[in-house]
């Protein structure tokens, strides 16, 4: 009797210390998932103060902007070049990594990276062709937004699948939209509007993937931007075909006034303004110097040059 009592206790105390193994390497194993999901804090897209006129320098690069597509050290020496006319200016890409494809009502969006599940209207690749550029960029400290050309694709859908792919790249700020490029089915090229709704919520899809990030809207026209919803939505304009220089200053410093005090953004460099930049011995600094005057001093701005003409506009200056 006196040897089950004790066998017993002995038994209690071994259950005991089993459990309190057990707890303890649970507490450890919960560290360690929660250690394992903590993502580094990359700090905000948008500097909280603007130091500089230009806070954004450098290139738009799409597939069909320059034949053959540069290196990536090429790259790396257009956008260097281009923040080096801009002091203060932090080196920055507008980097198309989908593009529009069809003619018909439903076009679809043809991305170069590996897409999880099924979206609709998406065409992926099985092979991510950004990283190694985007590991580039996170060494040199550049920053990056991704653009797509939707079309008819689900692009709540894409814009959380990009940003998932892509939120451990310290050089990637945003998502940005091409609207020109959105439902363009008989809009005559203007593509579809984007509502407050779908603006708010893209805007709260890529925040949820990781706060830092930025969405941005490009079009040459603003009834084609959300009426009212602002968040930190980077407005960027890609108008062209002007006749003259202080056409262009006015137009310009009409949109960023308009969307002032959020940031925004000038794609310049098109071949049909050529009329007014062929005019300046450094049309890379001076246009955007140009352009960049009456943007008010506490007012983001970028200054991108388009990739039709990079190779032509890197023949002058710095």
């Amino acid at each position: 009797m006196e040897k089950a009592f004790k066998l017993s206790i002995v038994l209690v105390m071994v259950a005991a210390m089993l459990m309190l193994v057990t707890m303890v390497s649970c507490k450890k194993q919960g560290q360690s998932q929660v250690q394992a999901e903590a993502r580094p804090d990359y700090g905000p897209s948008i500097p909280p103060e603007k130091t500089a006129a230009v806070t954004w320098a450098g290139c738009r690069r799409s597939i069909y902007g320059i034949k053959p597509e540069p290196t990536g050290e090429e790259w790396d020496t257009y956008v260097s070049r281009m923040a080096s006319e801009y002091e203060g200016s932090i080196p920055t890409f507008i980097w198309i990594v989908g593009t529009i494809t069809g003619n018909g009502p439903k076009q679809r969006c043809a991305v170069n990276y590996p897409v999880e599940g099924n979206l609709d209207g998406v065409d992926d690749f099985p092979l991510d062709e950004n990283k190694a550029f985007l590991d580039m960029c996170d060494e040199k400290g550049y920053s990056v937004w991704l653009q797509v050309e939707p079309g008819d694709c689900d692009l709540v859908g894409l814009a959380k699948a990009t940003m998932e792919l892509y939120k451990d790249h310290k050089c990637v700020k945003g998502f940005g939209v091409d609207v020109e490029w959105y439902k363009t089915y008989n809009t005559d090229g203007y593509g579809t509007k984007i509502d407050d709704e779908l603006a708010r919520t893209l805007d709260e899809t890529i925040k949820a993937v990781d706060p830092r990030f930025t969405l941005f809207l490009k079009h040459w026209d603003y009834r084609w931007m959300p009426p009212t919803y602002r968040s930190d939505i980077v407005f960027v304009n890609d108008s062209q075909q002007f006749r003259t220089l202080s056409s262009m200053e006015e137009f310009f410093t009409g949109w960023a006034e308009r969307y002032y005090p959020n940031p925004v953004m000038f794609q310049i460099g098109y071949e049909a303004d050529y009329v007014v930049w062929k005019q300046f011995e450094n049309p890379k600094k001076e246009l955007g110097d140009a352009l960049a005057k009456n943007v008010r001093d506490d007012q983001h701005l970028g200054i991108i040059w388009v990739d039709f003409t990079l190779k032509k506009a890197m023949k002058y200056g710095k």
